[in-house]
């Protein structure tokens, strides 16, 4: 029988030293913004019971979660989602609470991806959730917070894609096509798929919201785009998502992010719970959003909890992948390693725990003699050694 006891699952990797490294740079970054902002962080558990991800925004397939069994047998699934069980501990745990809520964690999700994907089945992420505020102020909020996560993860130039469920949904609902239609329809938006798109929507009768869907996904760009968007139809529900998107832009663009902005009207997404505005952030070199997030004004409905949500998640595995390849992150190479002679080693130790308090990485010796912890050190890079005896001698070691 094959043992499994030298590799990883396929979908998993160890993480080592440079990684980690750049993963702590990134969590410290955005927990520092979050924590300035008033959000405060939750944590939920590793695995929930199946039927949290099942409710009437269910999105996650079966084929998708990690599953298993407790000892009554009931059948749990390895977290597969952050902002799900949020909105459960929320209708839970946190319902005495005053409205808003600002909520931010640092977890890791599981899903699994098809075979030879090349994509990590256990994904870092940290993100923020504003819960019991709907409208602009809480929307314009989220997203100057997300740009400004972005910002100071230190990985270089991004854009922001913005769009909006609600024009895809009211085209769709004005076409009265079936539920597996209209999830046909959205898959093909979702991966611009245009000869799918084309082929489906050619089955159903003319009308200009059909039109409108065919042309939709090709509206990508600045505020030029708006105009055509807005010729596209006269669905009095399309109109008034189309104007709320345009008056946003335009607060975000006055508050600086013009720049890094980009439209898009076709974006939908997997995830359906999702209700109103949509964002997605991009780095340059990245084959995926490194940024995802949202409106989801129903989630809560599903926890017997009725209250309106923003929130958004960041890949910390993108950022710090970036990150590296930038350069910006390295791991550290102690200040000093600290050598002891025969009998000195309570002495040895002492002194390190107060070089350290003092703000020196310190490493200490292990060795026999002072020559092997000189040879050591340099193999490290350890610029100096500290041979500590009744008197301190202190050694420079050659590169």
């Amino acid at each position: 029988m094959k043992r499994f006891d030298k590799i990883t699952p396929e979908g998993t990797k160890d993480t080592l030293f440079c990684e980690c490294d750049a993963k702590n740079k990134v969590r410290g970054a955005m927990q520092r913004i979050l924590l300035s902002r008033g959000f405060r962080q939750v944590m939920t558990p590793g695995f929930e019971f199946y039927d949290v991800f099942q409710g009437a925004s269910g999105c996650f397939p079966q084929q998708s979660m990690y599953k298993l069994t407790d000892q009554k047998g009931r059948l749990m699934v390895v977290r597969p989602d952050s902002t799900i069980p949020i909105a459960r501990l929320t209708a839970t745990k946190l319902q005495g609470e005053r409205m808003p809520l600002r909520l931010f964690y640092d977890q890791d999700v599981y899903r699994m991806s098809p075979a030879m994907s090349g994509r990590s089945d256990q994904i870092s992420q940290c993100g923020a959730e504003l819960i019991g505020a709907g409208g602009k102020r809480a929307d314009l909020e989220m997203l100057l917070l997300a740009d400004r996560c972005m910002a100071a993860c230190g990985t270089g130039a991004f854009t922001l894609e913005l769009g909006h469920i609600g024009l895809f949904q009211s085209l769709a609902v004005s076409l009265n096509v079936s539920e597996e239609q209209r999830e046909q329809l959205r898959g093909y938006m979702e991966s611009k798929n245009y000869g799918g798109l084309e082929v489906l929507l050619n089955c159903l009768p003319p009308s200009r919201e059909r039109d409108a869907l065919r042309r939709l996904p090709r509206l990508f760009g600045g505020e030029e785009v708006f105009q055509e968007a807005s010729r596209l139809c006269e669905n009095p529900e399309y109109l008034k998502n189309l104007t709320s998107l345009k008056d946003l832009y335009a607060s975000l663009s006055e508050a600086g992010l013009k720049g890094r902005l980009i439209m898009d009207f076709g974006m939908v997404h997997q995830a359906e719970y999702y209700t109103g505005i949509l964002f997605r952030g991009y780095l340059k070199g990245a084959g995926e959003p490194v940024l995802s997030g949202g409106r989801y004004d129903s989630l809560l409905k599903d926890f017997n909890c009725d209250l309106p949500a923003v929130g958004f998640g960041i890949s910390i595995d993108i950022l710090a992948a970036q990150l590296l390849a930038e350069g910006g992150a390295q791991t550290a190479v102690p200040d000093l390693l600290i050598h002891p002679l025969p009998g000195f080693e309570l002495r040895a130790l002492a002194l390190a725990e107060q070089e350290t308090g003092r703000g020196l990485c310190c490493e200490n010796s292990l060795f026999d003699s002072l020559k092997e912890a000189i040879r050591f050190a340099g193999a490290k890079n350890i610029p100096e050694v500290w041979a500590i005896g009744e008197k301190i001698q202190k050694v420079r070691v050659e590169k």
